[in-house]
């Protein structure tokens, strides 16, 4: 009998909600109140409400949530509500409001290794819209929000702003989005100017334009011999001597650079300091050799 009585007031509950389902289309309140009330009300004071009180509602992105009201637990609901984390359908109702990021179906390099947008973003969280609680490395601890979710993957990346050399991330000087555009698709390490654009926004006198380029420069940008995050390397080369740096490229040098008895030894190798003459080394307006 009480099993009985137990069914029936649940069927009546269920009901009940469906109903309010129903009045929810035509006097906008929200029944997802009734079970999720601490996520409407952290949702209220999100930065997506702030245009519109309370601002978007529930089912505008937990698209099919109408059968998930009306029955919770079937199959049915499952299958055809939205829930974010679990479904890359998720990421397309996002582009349905944020077309100037993304354009749908979402295809840009977080999605195709499977992050979601609220890999990143905390969809109903009252603090920062883009964040981590956790624990960064010692001497981290000043990173913007931003910085701090990146770092939650690229962690291998973190540590090159660990050396002496290096760009002032942890001091918050710059952050990864000063340089990297994480919803970009076509641009390699999502950089937001592809080449030396993006370098050229802070360290404009060392890419001209030049009427000699470097042709390293020309070709493969600042990454041919600069580390862009850090390097234990001064000048944040991707080699400690720059005669090893140069000769790298420069396989043929001119005679007397090699010596000018066969069988002698070279009068430049890796130890040789090359901007010593070429100190134009990013680019010269005088001097195709890019000499002094």
């Amino acid at each position: 009998m009480v099993i009985l009585v137990r069914e029936a007031a649940m069927r009546l509950a269920w009901t009940a909600l469906g109903l309010f389902w129903s009045f929810w289309a035509a006097a906008e309140a929200p029944p997802c109140t009734v079970c999720h009330a601490d996520t409407v009300e952290r949702g209220h004071a999100h930065p997506m409400a702030a245009e519109s009180d309370p601002g978007p509602a529930c089912a505008d992105c937990h698209q099919g949530a109408q059968a998930h009201a009306l029955a919770p637990m079937s199959e049915q609901a499952r299958q055809s509500m939205i829930t974010f984390g679990v479904d890359e359908r998720g990421a397309a109702v996002c582009s349905e409001c944020h077309q100037h990021l993304h354009q749908s179906p979402v295809r840009d390099t977080h999605a195709q290794a499977g992050v979601a947008c609220d890999g990143c973003h905390r969809v109903h969280d009252t603090g920062s819209f883009v964040g981590s609680d956790g624990s960064m490395p010692a001497g981290f601890d000043g990173l913007d929000d931003v910085s701090r979710r990146c770092a939650e993957c690229h962690a291998d990346v973190l540590t090159s702003f660990s050396f002496n050399e290096r760009h002032r991330l942890a001091e918050g000087a710059v952050s990864c989005v000063s340089c990297h555009d994480p919803h970009a698709a076509a641009p390699p390490n999502l950089i937001t100017h592809p080449g030396d654009g993006m370098c050229g926004e802070c360290h404009d006198d060392k890419t001209g334009p030049f009427v000699f380029e470097h042709g390293a420069q020309r070709v493969e940008g600042c990454q041919a011999c600069h580390e862009p995050h850090g390097s234990p390397n001064r000048f944040l080369l991707t080699r400690q001597q720059e005669g090893a740096l140069c000769y790298e490229c420069h396989l043929t040098v001119p005679q007397f650079h090699v010596g000018f008895a066969p069988g002698a030894p070279p009068r430049f190798d890796e130890d040789t300091v090359c901007t010593n003459c070429h100190t134009a080394i990013h680019g010269s307006n005088l001097d195709r050799n890019l000499l002094r």
